[in-house]
């Protein structure tokens, strides 16, 4: 590794709420913008009950004093779930990205997970809230994903897509020869929130183990046409959500609309609703060519088997689940925040304006020292 690198513990905590995955890795990038990094280590913890249900009862709130005591909760629970693995291991900072508990477009975003108490127990920097810098510049804050796609597509010789399944799907676009003003990267809609939704509460389970459930129901046309009438679907670009707007009084409103479907049939439309959001704002809003272009899946969602034939069957069949030089579909996002640590720390400019409209390229995130 080149003599600017840095050694960072990457803690992420993402919109499919379930727990908190974390990544060690040693980064280096330098003036022409050529990128290394070597994976240490990745673990991944679940959330309880406890700490699952005083995220979901907080999602959209912005009373200061009901924050500052989820923004404690939260930065004791990263610390008490990450400390004896990040214990076994040295590093020159930590790198956190927080709950998401709100989130408007140009507006506010807010993230829970206070970094005084990883900070003061390892004695290391902590470096967080990496969405507002962007915001305060005319941009949505989201998506941050793809400034790990240019960095590690730049070079491709071909079209890459990336599609993240987490609570939320996202995009990026990185067109051949890699010009990072011409990357494209944004909110789709719901990846997984809802079906995770729905089997919490029709079948007690997290999720639908590789889709085998939602495989035994059959689409449902009039309910899917009512998932899709929603116009962020078909807001342009620049865009991102975010859960709070996928919520438990969302599901409630459609529950109580369709209360004669069956849970499989439910459950498989939810799953292809998912699919018809990213099929739609593909084809508006990008040139896929399905026969050439490269098309990578991450996230819990890549795993749902069913969700991924559709994908294949709509979009192309040619998708394939990210495995790129030690990124996987279970360490990616980790690994973001281990890289958005590093260009903070080392003020190199970490957004992407022409993905979240922000006025410029800029170094985001704050660092807790």
């Amino acid at each position: 590794m080149k003599n600017n690198s840095l050694t960072i513990a990457g803690l992420m905590s993402g919109t499919s709420m379930d727990g908190l995955d974390c990544c060690i890795a040693k980064v280096a990038i330098n003036k022409n913008w050529d990128f290394n990094y070597e994976i240490i280590a990745t673990k991944s913890f679940d959330f309880n009950f406890n700490v699952r249900a005083k995220i979901c009862e907080n999602l959209g709130e912005t009373q200061i004093s009901n924050i500052a005591l989820l923004d404690d909760f939260m930065g004791e629970t990263f610390l008490n779930l990450s400390k004896d693995f990040l214990s076994s291991y040295k590093f020159d900072a930590i790198s956190i990205h927080g709950q998401t508990i709100h989130h408007r477009d140009k507006v506010k975003t807010i993230q829970v997970g206070n970094p005084f108490y990883l900070g003061s127990f390892f004695k290391v920097p902590v470096v967080y809230n990496f969405r507002e810098k962007d915001i305060d510049a005319g941009g949505n804050g989201a998506p941050l994903m793809p400034f790990l796609d240019w960095l590690l597509f730049k070079n491709s010789k071909e079209n890459v897509f990336t599609i993240n399944l987490g609570g939320i799907s996202n995009l990026t676009f990185i067109p051949k020869g890699g010009i990072r003003k011409n990357v494209i990267g944004f909110d789709m809609g719901p990846g997984m929130c809802l079906s995770d939704q729905y089997m919490r509460n029709f079948f007690n389970k997290k999720y639908d183990d590789y889709g085998r459930l939602a495989s035994k129901g059959k689409v449902i046309e009039k309910l899917l046409d009512k998932l899709m009438n929603n116009e962020f679907f078909y807001k342009k670009p620049p865009k991102s959500t975010s859960v709070e707007n996928f919520s438990e009084n969302y599901m409630s409103e459609i529950l109580n609309e369709f209360n004669e479907i069956n849970k499989f049939d439910f459950l498989r439309t939810l799953v292809n609703f998912t699919c018809r959001c990213i099929e739609q704002n593909i084809s508006l809003y990008t040139n896929l060519n399905s026969n050439k272009d490269k098309i990578f899946l991450s996230g819990g969602g890549s795993k749902n088997i069913t969700l991924v034939n559709d994908l294949k069957e709509m979009i192309s069949p040619r998708i394939e689940n990210f495995n790129y030089n030690g990124i996987n579909v279970d360490n990616k996002e980790a690994f973001l925040m281990c890289l958005l640590g590093y260009t903070c720390v080392m003020k190199i400019p970490n957004n992407i304006s022409s993905v979240t409209g922000a006025s410029r390229e800029l170094v985001c995130g704050e660092i807790y020292e």
